[in-house]
């Protein structure tokens, strides 16, 4: 008895080696125990800090093979899409329009609860890491059978009352990091539905400047075919009065009343279409079909005199669907550490306080005080594989993470290279077009001129009048697609505008 009293104090004292040896040559044997106790218990905890390190792979950015610069020649070193860019067009309705989908989108407002929800799953996640404490309060009767010989016990009653009321504790000692592995998981599943609702944003802010440009290029177009329908019954009466005068055929009216066709045919066709995109326009606001008012018309849009596109590798903290994809990878990363933790046996502790009487009177006293505490250990011994296949799934789920990490990231380049040169190359054929209108009207001016000075026929007219009409119709294109090439290159680039467009929604559910 006395020896495993030392051996017990020996071994948990902290006077350590020092206490051993002083008493070893008292007792030999027990030192030798103790020693052989101690080395046995070094050698198990290096084991575990060793095994542990092993199967919990660290995560660190994939090597990624980024381009030094753009192709296009862009401002690299400027980061000024940090600010609301939207607002450099200086329409005042652009700048409602935005604001009210940010607060209103319904579209929105579900990524919004769903990042919440996914706020509370952490919360649930890391629970798991506390004790767990749980109470219990019972109350049974039951009377016994007397028909059963030697059932019931002499001097016992036949109905017996049972009180119970306990506290039971239960707490998961996480000596593999499944719990933290998974809470680590838990968060950067919560980041990554963060990022997801941030490119949301980013995609809401792009579609309604980009719809609300193509209406006032539609409005252009409408009043550039009114205005054409208009010319045209002037030149219908015209041919129809030379006509009458015996000085042109009927050829001629026809051809007119031809034209006069396709310029009413193109009003109504943007009739059509104007009504359709302010709908569009009205859902994304979060309101019912509506008609949407109009600020500066697309020729009056101001241009930035130069958009910043920073470094190449600036994209991968300024998308938020590339930091998503970032997230999911760490998520898929932690996974496996909490699913190779199955492999080793789950420690928990245990332990109970409580009170139980067949009286009330004597409940809740000291003779009824009941409590147990242990330590329990559960592994799994046969399951079929059912753990290895549950790591080559959380191993292939992270192979997945890391090729769409990789995707991702090649297409967020592929985006900003073709918003670049569509940028330019927009603002260049504008420029184009506006010229091409220039020359059209003169050749429409002088066509008529000689016309009617009998120096040529009216085919001439006709087809300076159809290439005027639809350069005009183009150049109106044109000018929304400079424009919507703007809005995209500022969606590719992403930005801190990102975080405070999601701040504007976010203050709205408040």
């Amino acid at each position: 008895m006395m020896n495993n009293f030392l051996l017990f104090f020996e071994f948990f004292s902290p006077l350590s080696v020092i206490s051993v040896v002083k008493k070893s040559q008292r007792y030999p044997k027990i030192h030798r125990k103790i020693a052989r106790m101690r080395y046995t218990c070094i050698g198990c905890v290096a084991v575990l800090l060793i095994l542990c390190s092993c199967f919990k792979p660290n995560y660190q950015r994939p090597c990624l093979d980024l381009p030094e610069h753009w192709r296009m020649p862009a401002d690299e070193g400027s980061t000024l899409c940090n600010y609301r860019w939207w607002e450099q067009f200086e329409d005042p309705v652009l700048n409602q329009l935005i604001i009210l989908a940010l607060q209103n989108n319904q579209d929105l407002k579900v990524a919004i609860s769903r990042a919440i929800e996914y706020y509370a799953l952490v919360g649930i996640t890391n629970a798991a890491l506390w004790p767990q404490l749980t109470g219990n309060l019972n109350y049974n009767r039951s009377e016994s059978s007397v028909s059963i010989p030697l059932s019931i016990p002499p001097g016992v009653p036949r109905i017996d009352n049972n009180y119970q009321a306990s506290f039971n504790l239960s707490w998961e000692l996480d000596f593999w990091g499944r719990l933290l592995s998974a809470s680590e998981a838990s968060y950067a599943d919560l980041f990554a539905q963060v990022e997801a609702r941030r490119a949301f944003v980013l995609s809401l802010v792009s579609s309604v400047a980009n719809d609300y440009i193509i209406l006032r290029s539609l409005d252009a177009q409408l009043e550039i075919s009114k205005n054409t329908l208009t010319s045209r019954l002037e030149s219908l009466k015209l041919a129809e009065d030379r006509f009458n005068l015996g000085e042109t055929s009927q050829i001629e009216v026809r051809q007119a009343e031809s034209e006069v066709e396709i310029a009413a045919i193109r009003v109504i066709e943007f009739e059509r279409a104007i009504p359709q995109q302010e709908n569009l326009l009205s859902v994304l606001i979060g309101e019912n079909p509506r008609h949407i008012e109009r600020g500066l018309t697309i020729e009056s849009f101001q241009r930035p005199l130069e958009i910043p596109a920073g470094l190449p590798s600036d994209l991968l903290t300024r998308r938020p669907d590339i930091m998503q994809a970032e997230d999911l990878l760490i998520a898929t990363n932690a996974r496996i550490t909490e699913a190779r933790a199955l492999f080793f046996p789950q420690i928990s502790l245990t332990s109970m306080y409580g009170s139980q009487s067949d009286q009330i009177k004597s409940f809740l006293t000291s003779p009824a005080e009941m409590w147990s505490y242990g330590l329990t250990a559960i592994q799994t011994i046969f399951d079929a594989g059912q753990i290895v296949y549950r790591v080559k799934v959380a191993e292939a789920r992270r192979e997945e993470a890391l090729h769409a990490y990789k995707q991702t990231i090649l297409n967020a380049f592929r985006e900003v290279e073709d918003s670049l040169i569509a940028y330019k190359k927009n603002l260049e054929l504008v420029y184009e077009h506006r010229r091409q209108v220039r020359i059209l009207k003169d050749y429409l001016k002088l066509a008529t001129l000689r016309y009617n000075e009998g120096e040529i026929d009216y085919l001439n007219v006709l087809d300076a009048e159809r290439s005027l009409f639809d350069a005009e119709l183009q150049l109106a294109q044109a000018h929304a697609d400079s424009f919507m090439a703007i809005v995209d290159l500022y969606g590719a680039l992403g930005g801190g505008w990102v975080v405070d467009a999601d701040d504007i929604a976010l203050a709205s559910e408040q």
